[in-house]
């Protein structure tokens, strides 16, 4: 738990030495580009990545492309994010859903919104659907977001590799025509097993994995049922070939 407290501190005093500019770009967005305004979060990812004592094993950045993108990745940990920012390296913000507090905390939820963070009631439909559409708008003006489409960490629904693909976020993608780039994460699993935010934070090697664009609903007519399910046994195979001996000492390492 030390460890973790260690991260949380550094992130804190990280803010408040920045919370100047961090205030500009949320107060007055129409000034930034969107990496400006990506700017800080992205170098607090990468300092709560360096900060954790984790190895991390990067594979596949030459998929990455310029524009707007929907990133779908798996989720087996609480802290899956951090890493997936460290591992891009560009902008994106979040499909954050379900956490509705989190909505209401001051400075962190209008600097979230301005770098293109989208905040999605799972709870209520007519909500949910208008989260859906403010995620749209937000691709069409170049934000990349972040998806988990299991839509909860894989643990706590299922004893699978991987948990259903939900569709919802999905048709972000369909709806704004952008790219969909998969990500698979393998480790995170191993690092930090709570799912509260103050848990047991241990050292460890994280696999990163991404994946060429998926674009089939670009020039096909697709439905959102096969893209999850194709996308979902992209994530399972890929993590499947990775369970080699070498893979194996690495995260347990």
């Amino acid at each position: 738990m030390l460890r973790i407290l260690w991260v949380y501190i550094n992130a804190f005093f990280y803010v408040l030495f920045h919370i100047i500019p961090i205030r500009r770009r949320y107060k007055h967005p129409e000034k930034y580009s969107i990496e400006e305004k990506f700017k800080y979060i992205g170098r607090l990812c990468r300092l709560i990545v360096k900060k954790s004592g984790s190895k991390v094993i990067v594979e596949g950045r030459e998929n990455l492309t310029d524009g707007a993108v929907v990133y779908t990745a798996n989720h087996p940990s609480m802290i899956d994010p951090y890493f997936v920012s460290y591992a891009v390296k560009k902008q994106l913000g979040a499909v954050i859903a379900g956490d509705l507090w989190f909505e209401k905390i001051p400075v962190i939820t209008p600097w979230f919104k301005s770098f293109g963070c989208v905040f999605v009631n799972r709870k209520n439909p007519r909500e949910g659907v208008k989260g859906i559409n403010r995620g749209i708008k937000s691709l069409e003006k170049g934000h990349s977001l972040l998806l988990f489409p299991e839509g909860e960490i894989t643990k706590i629904i299922t004893d699978d590799i991987v948990a259903k693909y939900q569709t919802g976020g999905l048709r972000m993608a369909i709806k704004a025509q952008v790219p969909i780039v998969p990500i698979v994460l393998m480790g995170t699993e191993k690092i930090y097993t709570a799912h509260e935010v103050i848990g047991k934070l241990k050292k460890g090697t994280i696999v990163i994995k991404i994946l060429k664009p998926y674009v089939k609903h670009l020039t096909h007519d697709i439905k959102v049922q096969d893209i999850a399910k194709e996308l979902q046994n992209l994530t399972e195979n890929t993590i499947i070939s990775s369970d080699t001996p070498e893979y194996s000492k690495h995260i347990s390492a």
